[in-house]
């Protein structure tokens, strides 16, 4: 274990309050989204949604992100399952390629990190 850094209680029951203003919000945008051109896949589940998924099941799946643990380790398990071979992490840190070290040596190799 190691002790986070936060500025709340994200992805716990703490963000229920968060959680239902985010829903109202997210079903605002609803009439404009579109279906995905890709494989989506969901830290809520670990699991991708195929292209041409209903964006009201993202939604959905966006929504219960705010209050439910991140299955970051089992999302990129099946990503690699599924056959992708390469990840970019952009931002000013390299938190996620510090992961990707654990979760697989070879694909670690091939994770790039870009300064934004």
């Amino acid at each position: 274990a190691k002790l986070l850094k936060t500025s709340g209680g994200f992805h716990t029951s703490l963000m229920q309050p968060a959680q239902e203003k985010l829903q109202k919000a997210l079903q605002d945008i609803s009439p404009r989204m579109k279906p995905p051109r890709c494989a989506v896949y969901m830290n809520v589940t670990g699991q991708p949604l195929a292209a041409g998924s209903d964006p009201k099941v993202i939604l959905d799946l966006l929504s219960k992100q705010l209050v439910t643990p991140v299955l970051w380790c089992k999302s990129v398990e099946q990503m690699i399952k599924d056959g992708t071979s390469e990840f970019y992490e952009c931002g000013p840190q390299k938190q996620l390629k510090a992961m990707m070290k654990r979760i697989d040596q070879k694909v670690w190799f091939k994770t790039t990190s870009m300064e934004v």
